[in-house]
């Protein structure tokens, strides 16, 4: 028997496969590739070879091995760099190109990628969660995802963050905020005001529609959450005039993905002991039913409506830009924003599919009735919003309101599952280019708002239509943190926080007792495997 082959992380914030080891009972030898439909083994005894009895070579997989969500983390995390390149217009002087307004379609393009891009990134994110917990113990799994996913967040606020508010500056030929103050007031740590003709993700006739976001908001500034002091008291005192620099902006999902890995055991233990205590293998049926006929991204939309609901967006009924971006630190830290609950909603249904990934094949089979369906969701949600937003004397406008949000909001789970099915169904497999692309693009994200506003700014004068514009700046934004990557984190030892971890034997997990996190029963002859 061969040497076991040790999986190397291609997935950044400490997927299960920065840290997977064999499973119990050692790694899977075949005398050919199994094979896998949705990330599950379903026949590993293919053989190659000559036919009738010819010597095949014996090759020894790595186990627990999920390429297709590994890719669609990637590729949630790569569609930022196109969603910031049509955003960030507002910042590269002059009106975008294009007819602003509600009959540009940038918006509508914009809007859709906001929709679901970062769901479906917290959605893996709790899949790989709970597949790491069964690799540690509770301690050495919080450990390592504080570290892997605290760590970054901290030195990226310090070197990329500065690096991002200065390229705004000099892009825009002013300064983007002095140091923070009074919210709404000059001098906030908030983000500029944008330039004429911008329309921001959700705007248009929605936005004046939007419910009022509590006392002590102004605009221009961030609005107060539920606990911490109000606007940047504490990083005024540390930084005073350059607190500007220090805020999370597009780290805000790490620092709600910190939260979010530690609160969901717990979490997880408590919902586990009402819904499968008194009959955990009928709750398990009854789970693996919902992902087989094709309900689990209804059920994760109708859910997550309530938790939608909660937040506050000028925009409209819809997804608004969280209110961390324009946190700074250490004020972020000792904010819960209303937010959180949509997106950690999305984090444990990963955490629940997880159990229930006997059932991913399924998702592949459906991913175009899911699409179309998700598509229609977002496209009538955004009609409400815009017919009835400017009109609120309408009779019966509270269930209007409503309405809008449930179908954003499954419009944001059957997108999910569409792309995650899409990924399942063709891109299921080992490939070079899929390992590269998950193992850089946790970097690509991190560096790549700068690049994209140096982009803007070099192609402005072309006056491109919007998708070309878009498609130049993003691909020029990611090939250059691409050879940033090759130049500066493969070579040295900043590919140990940027890049893939190395493989590291894990020990046995403790029993936590009846939850989510126990294993749930597996047909036969499957087994499951994870990103490595």
């Amino acid at each position: 028997m061969t040497k076991p082959v040790a999986p190397r992380c291609s997935g950044p914030f400490g997927s299960p496969s920065e840290d997977a080891g064999p499973e119990e009972g050692g790694s899977q030898t075949s005398p050919g590739p199994p094979l896998v439909r949705g990330g599950v083994i379903i026949d590993s005894s293919r053989r190659g070879g000559v036919a009738g009895g010819g010597s095949a070579q014996h090759i020894t997989y790595p186990p627990s091995r999920f390429f297709a969500l590994d890719g669609v983390r990637a590729t949630a995390m790569l569609l930022g760099v196109v969603y910031h390149s049509l955003l960030f217009r507002m910042f590269a002087g002059g009106p975008p190109p294009g007819p602003p307004g509600n009959g540009d379609v940038s918006r509508y393009v914009q809007d859709w990628l906001h929709s679901f891009r970062m769901p479906l990134f917290f959605l893996i994110s709790g899949f790989f969660g709970r597949m790491m917990l069964e690799k540690y113990a509770l301690g050495e799994y919080l450990r390592r995802r504080w570290i892997r996913i605290g760590v970054p967040m901290l030195v990226c606020m310090f070197t990329f963050g500065p690096a991002y508010v200065l390229t705004r500056e000099v892009t825009m030929g002013r300064p983007g905020g002095g140091p923070p103050g009074p919210m709404g007031a000059r001098g906030s740590n908030a983000m500029p005001p944008p330039l004429p003709g911008f329309v921001p993700p959700g705007g248009g006739a929605a936005g004046r529609f939007a419910p009022p976001p509590g006392p002590g908001f102004r605009p221009g500034g961030p609005p107060p959450g539920p606990f911490g002091p109000p606007g940047g008291a504490l990083s005024a005192r540390l930084f005073g005039s350059s607190a500007r620099y220090f805020q999370l902006n597009h780290l805000w999902f790490l620092w709600y993905l910190l939260l979010f890995v530690t609160a969901a055991p717990w979490v997880a233990r408590v919902l586990g002991w009402i819904l499968l205590r008194p009959t955990p293998e009928a709750a398990d049926r009854a789970g693996l039913w919902l992902v087989r006929a094709g309900l689990a991204p209804v059920v994760l939309g109708l859910v997550g409506a309530p938790a939608l609901m909660l937040t506050w967006s000028p925009f409209g009924w819809s997804l608004g830009l969280p209110p961390a971006i324009f946190r700074a630190f250490p004020d972020f830290l000792l904010h819960l924003d209303p937010d959180m609950a949509f997106f950690f909603v999305f984090f444990l249904a990963g955490w629940w599919l997880h159990r229930q990934r006997a059932g991913l094949p399924s998702i592949a089979s459906v991913w175009l009735p899911n699409l179309i369906l998700g598509l229609a969701a977002f496209a009538d949600a955004m009609r409400l919003g815009d017919f009835y937003g400017s009109r609120p004397e309408t009779p019966g406008l509270g269930m209007i309101r409503v309405e809008g949000y449930v179908l954003y909001s499954l419009g944001s789970a059957l997108t999910g599952f569409a792309l995650l099915g899409f990924f399942q169904r063709y891109l299921d497999r080992p490939g070079r280019v899929g390992r590269y692309l998950a193992d850089t693009a946790l970097w690509v994200y991190l560096v790549h708002q700068p690049l994209v506003l140096v982009g803007l700014a070099l192609a402005r004068p072309w006056r491109l239509a919007w998708w070309s514009q878009t498609v130049l700046v993003s691909a020029f934004a990611v090939a250059v943190a691409l050879l940033l990557y090759e130049l500066l984190v493969r070579p040295t030892p900043l590919v140990r926080l940027f890049g893939p971890a190395g493989f590291r034997p894990r020990p046995r997990p403790a029993e936590l007792g009846p939850s989510w996190l126990s294993p749930a029963p597996e047909p036969r002859n499957q087994r499951s495997t994870s990103v490595g």
